[in-house]
């Protein structure tokens, strides 16, 4: 995720009509005039929309990251892989050529030099858990089994996907998490226990699976439906990584807090059946712990880095006659809470795997 500075240098630019000067420079790559990209959110990309009517390719979706960020290279790779499944004709969204016919731009923007590229929008139903039943959570299933299927050609442009910080958080303050860090470090290749394990991107090799070109992030949020034929977008976190790492990333909001006793049972074997029978990989719901451990091991430590800057109790920059905004107040309230369910998801999968 984007730090709270770097989300404060964009957001506090924007004025009461949304519009950005650094949306309006990245913008113009694709020749868009300035007030027409409007600031939407920040999140690990921040993200300015073109409404219905502004321009004659519909609605966009212009997205950019600092290129020092964090994310910058993951950003980089994850558009490469874009470009390559939307030239085979994947369930992907269509991503817009600029001016210059790149599909990724560098630009110079008010903030500095940042990574730049430009989505259509997708038409189609926008579905959360309460829309589901079997047949759907099984073609949702189908379809992460046929993104590994058409991104298995484009290796060369997919990074490793890290190893879980399961070392960086046996150093936590917090006496839970670091027990339970322990524990799942040890787990890994070389650990105390002797157990195959984690092993960069090859995963806990102990749960199953091939290594896959992985979306990284196959949620709900992420899909657009047309009837029972879903289109993906957000690469960003695609990387090579286990099948099953894959699916645990899909599946999140399907397993709940408490991973171990899964929030929407029926709907995630559902899950699990399609992508099965689509893929040829068995994966359980059991193997799918060590791999939600990982992804929220991943989360408390970038959200820790993130809040590390986070907004000044004695006001912005510590001027006491220049507060933070309330939203930067609000977003990282929001964060904190986020990094409250992540741990309860460490603390249950280490729990479950002991």
């Amino acid at each position: 995720m984007l730090t709270l500075p770097e989300i404060r240098d964009v957001r506090g630019a924007v004025d009461d009509a949304w519009r950005s000067p650094t949306a309006d420079a990245v913008a113009a790559a694709w020749g868009l005039p300035p007030g027409s990209a409007l600031f939407w959110r920040s999140s690990a990309a921040h993200v300015a929309v073109v409404p219905e009517g502004v321009d004659r390719r519909g609605v966009l979706y212009v997205r950019w990251v600092p290129e020092h960020a964090a994310g910058a290279r993951r950003f980089a790779h994850g558009t490469l892989l874009h470009a390559r499944l939307s030239a085979d004709h994947a369930d992907v969204a269509a991503l817009v050529p600029s001016r210059s016919g790149r599909l990724l731009e560098r630009l110079d923007t008010p903030v500095g030099p940042a990574l730049a590229a430009v989505v259509r929008r997708v038409d189609g139903d926008d579905l959360d858990v309460d829309d589901l039943n079997d047949e759907v959570a099984s073609t949702w299933g189908r379809a992460l089994a046929r993104f590994h299927a058409d991104a298995a050609r484009h290796t060369d442009v997919a990074q490793p996907a890290a190893a879980p910080p399961f070392t960086v958080l046996t150093a936590s303050a917090d006496a839970e998490v670091a027990a339970a860090a322990r524990a799942l470090a040890a787990s890994q290749p070389g650990g105390s226990d002797g157990h195959d394990g984690y092993d960069g991107y090859d995963g806990f090799r102990a749960t199953a699976a091939r290594t896959v070109v992985g979306h990284g992030d196959l949620e709900l949020d992420n899909l657009r439906w047309r009837g029972l034929r879903p289109t993906c977008f957000d690469l960003d976190e695609a990387g090579l990584r286990p099948a099953a790492a894959d699916v645990a990333s899909a599946v999140r909001d399907l397993l709940g807090p408490d991973p171990a006793r899964p929030a929407h049972p029926a709907l995630l074997d559902a899950f699990l059946d399609g992508y099965g029978r689509a893929s040829g990989d068995v994966v359980t719901p059991h193997a799918l712990l060590p791999h939600v451990a990982a992804i929220a091991a991943e989360q408390l430590v970038d959200l820790e880095r993130v809040l590390a800057r986070g907004p000044d109790p004695a006001g912005s920059g510590g001027a006491p006659d220049a507060p933070d905004e309330a939203w930067l107040v609000d977003l990282a309230a929001h964060l904190r809470e986020h990094a409250t369910g992540q741990r309860a998801v460490l603390l249950s999968a280490a729990s479950a795997l002991a």
